[in-house]
């Protein structure tokens, strides 16, 4: 079970890195997401951009040097954006996700599906780390890491995904 636990931290950590960096590459990146905080106060969204980011680093950092700990802030992150998205659904609101960089794709049921994937692999981590006992493996890690990348990847780049095989509305 260790080096199921390795492959949900080297998932989840790039997932919550790679989003940070989004953010953090540029002051006009900030902003950008920021910009997409529609239903909090002017003043405080940019504040509140900065932190998400900033949350997401320290739970990517958690996850590599305290898995538990990690995981539960993960799970707690995750949760906090599923219900962000869920509200502003249900007020109207379908601003561009910006979780992974400049996407012009609305909020939909597609990201807290996404979310949904993310918070199974934070569980899938817990039952691990409550289990793992055995020693970590060259062959394991061999394994363990690329698979955790790969799933990084493919929930990365989800929306993309979901396009191809969600039939389109409206149009031609």
């Amino acid at each position: 079970m260790v080096h199921v636990l390795v492959a949900c931290q080297v998932l989840l950590a790039t997932v919550f890195v790679v989003s940070a960096y989004s953010k953090l590459r540029s002051r006009a990146a900030l902003r950008s997401f920021a910009a997409t905080l529609e239903s909090l106060p002017g003043p405080i969204r940019f504040p509140a951009a900065l932190a998400t980011a900033v949350v997401e680093v320290v739970a990517a950092a958690g996850l590599v040097v305290l898995p538990r700990a990690g995981l539960a802030a993960g799970g707690v992150l995750l949760v906090a954006f599923s219900t962000w998205i869920a509200v502003s659904l249900r007020g109207g609101r379908r601003e561009p996700c910006r979780c992974f960089g400049a996407s012009v794709t609305p909020l939909g049921p597609v990201h807290l599906v996404r979310n949904g994937l993310l918070l199974l692999v934070v569980g899938l981590g817990a039952v691990a780390a409550a289990f793992t006992g055995g020693p970590v493996t060259v062959a394991g890690l061999a394994l363990a890491v690329p698979a955790g990348l790969v799933g990084a990847v493919l929930l990365i780049a989800f929306d993309d995904l979901a396009d191809l095989f969600l039939p389109v509305s409206g149009g031609a």
